[in-house]
């Protein structure tokens, strides 16, 4: 139960917007597995957050050296949230100007078994960029540690055909991805675009290749209260075995920074999957081509 009245809180602070930085719970034993807000940072993960515990005698325990840093991922809210669509513009416009959709980054780390009884605090820095929370790394989150013996949680799930399972936190990060974008500072408004993206088909298999498209739910801005319409965005993508095609319409316009593709593939490949851009057009919403450069990033 503790867990889930957690992720409640987790995802009623995301629906405000810029995401938290916090610890659920604030107090824990040695031993305790606990999850941490970090920010919202869609390139945060769990190989690359330094982690450092503090303790009421200002020892410092490197988490991430004793291997104590169970996972770090991205919660997103139910698409039906209230939060989702009526908070306020510069709430929910903020993490796009940060690059990528609002999400909450929750890094869930265990306590070291020797750490004193006492005040004691995190510092953290996800050394990624791209946190539209709005704190600047490193930062610290305070955290109580009571006498007691804890112990580390395995999240157990119940399968129907196979009992009481722990959670597998792989599934809930990221998988291998190349990401295309259109930028953020120009304010240019995409009527439509046609990318073609080539691959390397004896790296990654292509019926493996799939594209994940974030909606936005902005509407307006602060001075021109505007409507959800003006997000809208319809995509339609095929691959031939060798190339990735990917059209996008915009029937009302799209300004370029709530626009954006994921080409997302297993783990466990050999090698690189060598996405690239081998062509593209972008259109204004008269029809006109733009002068516009998508980029794209891969993130293993």
């Amino acid at each position: 139960m503790k867990h889930i009245l957690t992720f409640i809180i987790f995802i009623s602070i995301l629906l405000q917007g810029c995401a938290g930085v916090n610890t659920f719970p604030t107090v824990a034993r040695t031993g305790d597995t606990v999850s941490v807000m970090i920010g919202g940072s869609e390139k945060a993960r769990k190989e690359t957050t330094l982690v450092t515990l503090t303790d009421v005698n200002g020892t410092e325990w490197d988490l991430q050296a004793l291997g104590l840093v169970r996972s770090v991922f991205n919660l997103r809210a139910d698409g039906r949230a209230e939060g989702m669509h009526y908070s306020s513009y510069l709430d929910s416009y903020y993490p796009w100007y940060y690059g990528h959709e609002p999400v909450q980054t929750v890094l869930v780390v265990d306590i070291p078994a020797n750490v004193p009884a006492g005040s004691a605090y995190f510092t953290i820095d996800t050394v990624a960029g791209g946190d539209s929370s709005g704190i600047a790394s490193p930062y610290n989150i305070n955290l109580d540690i009571v006498p007691g013996l804890g112990e580390s949680d395995n999240f157990l799930r119940k399968s129907v055909s196979s009992g009481y399972l722990p959670v597998d936190f792989d599934r809930l990060e990221p998988a291998p991805h190349a990401k295309i974008s259109f930028g953020i500072t120009d304010g240019l408004i995409i009527g439509a675009a046609s990318l073609v993206v080539d691959f390397d088909e004896t790296v990654v298999s292509p019926a493996d290749i799939n594209i994940y498209i974030p909606e936005s739910t902005v509407r307006g801005s602060i001075s021109n209260v505007g409507s959800f319409g003006e997000t809208q965005r319809m995509v339609y993508w095929h691959q031939d075995g060798q190339q990735l095609y990917i059209d996008i319409i915009a029937p009302q316009g799209i300004k370029q920074m709530y626009l954006m593709a994921y080409i997302m593939h297993p783990r466990g490949i050999v090698g690189n999957p060598a996405f690239s851009l081998s062509s593209y057009t972008i259109y204004d919403f008269d029809g006109n081509e733009l002068l516009l450069t998508p980029s794209l990033e891969y993130f293993p």
